[in-house]
């Protein structure tokens, strides 16, 4: 049996670890980490929909409880509620998860606060 490879398995599943955005969560505790999963989801809603990968550190053999599993439940109750259309974990084991979020397909592209320019009015000369 041929060896596969973490690139020649995503092309043949179709899973893909590239998102559009990153959340980055190494380095924080627990309830950070959920605080700012929860503010990401929330401020989904008033966003297109997007793909986001959200990176915590992997276990080790001294690392102790990870923000895995307390991460993946908040996906799950968001998967339930609808805001989360979709999550599975990134290749490497522990590292993360990629999520599709469902947004709001109406949202103005602009970011929140970002003045849109006028276009209906004349300019002097």
């Amino acid at each position: 049996m041929p060896y596969l490879d973490d690139e020649d398995i995503r092309r043949i599943s179709g899973m893909k670890d590239g998102a559009e955005y990153e959340l980055d969560l190494c380095g924080l505790d627990l309830p950070h980490s959920l605080a700012s999963v929860e503010r990401m989801i929330e401020r989904s809603r008033f966003r297109k929909p997007r793909s986001v990968a959200i990176r915590i550190y992997p276990a080790t053999a001294t690392s102790g409880e990870t923000h895995f599993q307390p991460i993946g439940r908040l996906l799950v109750e968001a998967m339930k509620a609808g805001t989360v259309r979709q999550t599975r974990p990134l290749m490497e084991a522990g590292a993360g998860f990629w999520v599709s979020l469902t947004g709001n397909p109406n949202a103005d592209e602009t970011e929140p606060g970002e003045e849109v320019p006028d276009t209906d009015q004349a300019e002097d000369p």
